[in-house]
């Protein structure tokens, strides 16, 4: 007989709760909503209205500052004389200003009549949207004002009239306002002609609201474009709107997004032509024409809007205006020289704005659209290789405390955690769910028992399973804390399903695989080392290390050539073999890798550094890779009195764990030529001489120098002992990017002596909390620690002035904006579709045989395997089981049914493979009821009747219709 023709048969009965064995506790988590409803965007969603907007009881004034000194007085006085009855503070953040920017701002503590906020941040981290999103989470006014550093408020009832847009007069809602902007008093002529007829500097007030649904629809870019025009040069804007919907990360235009996601959730935009600032730009042709880059480049990526399409358009249109502009200034009735050379300049303004729209608007890049949320709250899920109570490093713990963090601000927090088999006979990928300090935590069992190299970057049976957590969890944002230990292919699993992805580089495993770039015998790598990361990964002679690279480098076709040929060779000799095979998988790993990384919406890195050694590696997006320290928790450390050592001694300290990368032999070899020096050096970490040989060699270099090892502490007793250290050594040989322990010697008020590379130079600039010394080079340290001993008040010098280090409250604010802005974006839902091989079922019973890796053979005798589906969101679905017949086994016949929740929902009728390999795919109808999900497949051809075998390949189980998620929100 021949394969089985599709049969499809509906399931329509009730189904009943059935757990699973292999994923545990995988149950689709209904979303929880709040009311009232309004529609927003491809869905509903908890969105404001004007009868449950909140009232405005106060304002935050929000400005972004740089090199702002020009008018930065004026502006400052000009708000000083506000008259307003609401409350009002003012924030502002200063992105490295040199020209006095900082210093201004803070002198104007005490005269601005109200409280004043500072923050700095580095000028790498400044971005149009994330800085005003950072502002908007530091402070808590109801409204939220925003004014740049160059735009002077005309009048003392300025901020008093802008706020009264959202006054409860309002018969619309109002999503945002923007103020008129006025010319600068000594603004020249040709300033004033152009902001005549520049929408923003409009005499007449309007409110903007979107027309009717299909009428929108039918409008194309320009008149779009012509509808979310709004300017936060000086405008408001909601808190509670804003959560719904930060100001997206973008270079330029982020109000003009802001705008239309508040048109498109149903409220109006109110421009305001009482409340006026003074402000103006004077631009050149050259800023004219990088101004309209800018202005053409946003425009086609976030609007999909090409303003001007060619070198013809922009003469045509420069044309176009040539004889009003000529006639306005004709109208000014100046010398007939003046009104010559105004003409030609105001020409040639207009022909580089639009020569630079034209080109800006060449780019092919395309963001997706955003709109609000439809909530304040989100579903985070969480990936890292380890968790307590597991493990304990540092990527674990500042996953664990950001977590409780956000849960504690609302939002609905789970983990997919990597972590070893808890009892011998947990299945390998199995699942299990925990609470661990009450958050939940699903806990994959993976024992990296790997076949071959490129199982420890990807691992197919770990994405599928992650596709299952994904479907029972529901979450908007899935933040990759690390991909080691789990698949790289996880991010493209949660971008398919539609997920906002975010990835920290807390170190360096997507250039290396060996994670820290650093070589066993020492030796630091720049950056990957293509072909000679082979040697290092397998623990060869560092020697070949550089040959292996040149070797790459010269001939990277003819060896990637040799090694594929000799992997394909059956008679070579094994090892070679074996080597080609794990080249080959380096150099996929060289690729994919990164790759994965980059794919992410975000990547955050923790230091400027290693956010630099990134970068230079040529792999990733520099406006999507930012540097963002981590937070820090602080409720158990505090600046505790020093208490002095009873002999007097200057106290240098070691805390963390003693590998041989942290530098630790550097340090006692220091301590070997201070032998008669009046100190002596504390190392707190674990320490075992008598099972770790690196330790015992600690034990033995330190014989004879003032060397104290204390072993492990209770971390609650961290402030206690850093208040028996003088000054804390980082001695680490490898490039460290934001090591924790600098950040406690910062909350402590500890001078520090760091190496002189990486996070650990970065933190403590030499001279200002601390010293540098040469990386390795414990003669440098010795030098170093003398000066200690021997300059009276160096010690008091570098404890003045530690950095705020940022806590884990800071930490989460700033991840809450930025996960709402990702989740915000328009998503497509790219795979529905769940694969299941054979083996990874959740119950088998009766005579049921493995064969190969995947496959299972069900023989007669009562043989049947159970799938568990209750992952997945209740619906119609389609099965598609594929089998396999060989034709050696042509007298073998196969047959089977198949039920969901006790009900059968189609059959397999007998075939045989009739002397050659089948391998058909029979595709089922079924409905998916909440509570249940368990299919069975049994060999019996009916029920209760004959029995044939049945080999089984794969499960496919795919939504009978597309989903696309148009909400953004996942």
């Amino acid at each position: 007989m021949a394969p089985p023709a599709l049969s499809r048969t509906a399931n329509g009965a009730d189904s009943g709760a059935v757990g699973g064995e292999s994923l545990p506790g995988l149950r689709s988590r209904p979303r929880t909503r709040k009311s009232p409803w309004i529609p927003v965007r491809g869905g509903v969603g908890f969105i404001p209205t004007l009868s449950t907007m909140r009232s405005v009881q106060s304002i935050s004034v929000l400005m972004p500052t740089w090199q702002g000194m020009a008018f930065l007085e004026r502006v400052l006085g000009a708000l000083a004389s506000q008259r307003c009855d609401l409350p009002w503070d003012f924030w502002a953040i200063d992105s490295g200003s040199t020209d006095g920017t900082y210093e201004c701002l803070q002198s104007w503590r005490e005269r601005l009549g109200v409280e004043v906020h500072l923050h700095r941040i580095h000028p790498t981290q400044f971005n149009h949207g994330d800085t005003r999103n950072l502002l908007v989470a530091l402070s808590g006014g109801d409204l939220c004002v925003f004014l740049t550093q160059d735009a002077i408020p005309s009048g003392p009832d300025w901020l008093a009239t802008l706020a009264a847009n959202f006054g409860a007069s309002a018969t619309v809602p109002v999503g945002a306002a923007y103020c008129r902007n006025v010319p600068r008093s000594d603004a020249p002529t040709l300033t004033r002609l152009l902001c005549a007829k520049d929408p923003g500097y409009a005499e007449e007030g309007k409110l903007t609201v979107l027309p009717d649904e299909e009428t929108y629809a039918a409008l194309d870019a320009d008149s779009r474009r012509l509808l979310y025009n709004f300017n936060d040069v000086a405008s408001a804007l909601p808190r509670e709107l804003w959560e719904l919907h930060p100001f997206p990360r973008t270079a330029f235009g982020e109000d003009v997004l802001q705008a239309r996601a508040i048109l498109e959730a149903g409220f109006a935009i109110a421009y305001d032509a009482d409340a006026t600032v003074e402000h103006s730009h004077d631009y050149d042709a050259r800023e004219t024409f990088a101004r309209g880059c800018i202005d053409g480049r946003f425009n086609a990526q976030w609007l999909d809007r090409v303003c001007l399409a060619s070198e013809r358009d922009v003469d045509v249109l420069s044309e176009r205006l040539r004889p009003g502009d000529e006639a306005d200034v004709e109208a000014l009735q100046l010398e007939p020289a003046a009104s010559a050379e105004l003409k030609t300049s105001m020409a040639a303004l207009r022909l580089a704005a639009f020569s630079g729209l034209e080109q800006g608007g060449r780019t092919l890049t395309r963001f997706p659209s955003t709109a609000f949320n439809a909530g304040r709250e989100l579903s985070i899920l969480f990936v890292v290789h380890g968790f307590p109570p597991d493990t304990w490093a540092g990527t674990e713990v500042y996953t664990l405390n950001l977590a409780l963090e956000l849960q504690r601000r609302g939002h609905t927090v789970s983990l997919f955690v990597r972590g070893p088999a808890g009892d011998p006979a947990d299945p390998e990928l199995s699942v299990r769910e925990e609470s661990v300090e009450g958050l939940r935590v699903l806990r994959l069992v993976h024992r990296l028992e790997h076949a071959r190299l490129s199982e420890s970057f990807s691992k197919p049976a770990v994405e599928r399973v992650f596709e299952r957590v994904l479907d029972a969890e529901q979450p908007d944002l899935v933040h990759f804390q690390h991909l080691i230990h789990t698949s790289v292919g996880l991010v493209d699993v949660a971008r398919a399903a539609g997920k906002a992805t975010v990835v920290t580089c807390h170190d360096y495993w997507a250039l290396c695989a060996r994670v820290q770039l650093i070589r066993p015998d020492g030796q630091r790598c720049g950056g990957n080392m293509g072909a000679g990361c082979l040697p290092c990964v397998k623990d060869r002679a560092p020697a070949e290390i550089p040959l292996a690279r040149l070797l790459g480098q010269a001939a990277p076709g003819p060896l990637r050539g040799m090694a594929e040929a000799m992997r394909a060779t059956p008679g070579a000799p094994p090892a070679l073999r074996r080597t080609a095979e794990e080249y080959l998988d380096l150099c996929e790993r060289e690729e994919v890798v990164p790759a994965a990384y980059a794919a992410c919406d975000l990547m955050i890195s923790p230091s400027r550094y290693l956010r630099g050694v990134y970068l230079e590696s040529g792999h990733f997006d520099p406006e999507r890779l930012i540097f963002s320290e981590n937070g820090l928790r602080t409720d158990h450390v505090q600046a505790l009195q020093k208490t002095p050592d009873p002999e007097g001694r200057l106290r240098f300290g070691f805390v963390g764990s003693l590998v041989w990368y942290k530098g630790v032999d550097v340090l006692v070899r220091a301590m070997q030529r201070m032998t008669a020096e009046e100190c002596v050096l504390h190392v707190y970490g674990d320490f075992q001489p008598e099972s770790d040989e690196h330790h015992a060699e600690l034990a033995r270099l330190a014989d004879g120098a003032q060397v104290e090892f204390h072993g492990r502490f209770d971390n609650s007793k961290l402030s206690e002992v850093h208040a028996q250290i003088d000054v804390l050594v980082v001695p680490s040989l490898w490039v460290e990017n934001a090591p924790v322990t600098i950040q406690e010697a910062f909350l402590t008020d500890t001078p520090l002596l760091v190496s002189d590379i990486g996070g650990m130079a970065e933190y403590v600039p030499d001279g200002q909390n601390g010293l540098q010394f040469r990386v390795g080079d414990d003669e440098d340290l010795a030098r170093k620690m003398l000066r200690l001993l021997s300059e009276p008040g160096l010690i008091g010098d570098l404890s003045t002035s530690f950095p705020e280090v940022k806590t884990m409250v800071q930490n989460a604010a700033e991840m809450e904006f930025r996960y709402r802005a990702l989740c915000s974006r328009v998503r497509e839902v790219r795979s529905t579709a769940r694969e299941f091989r054979a083996s990874e079922c959740a119950r088998r019973g009766g005579p049921v045989v493995s064969q190969g890796e995947d496959l299972l053979l069900l023989r007669p005798g009562g043989a049947f395997v159970e799938y568990d589906l209750g992952h997945m969101e209740p619906g119609a679905v389609l099965l598609h089981l594929t089998l396999l017949a060989l034709g050696s086994e042509s007298d073998v016949e196969q047959g089977g049914h198949l039920t969901l929740d006790g009900v059968e929902i189609g059959r397999i009728p007998a075939f045989t493979a009739d002397g050659c390999d089948q391998s058909p795919t029979l595709s089922f109808e079924a409905q998916l009821k909440a509570g249940g999900g368990r299919l069975r497949i049994e060999s019996a051809l009916e029920p209760g009747q004959s029995e044939a075998h049945l080999r089984i390949v794969r499960l496919v189980v795919d939504r009978a219709v597309r989903v696309v998620d148009t909400a953004g929100a996942s």
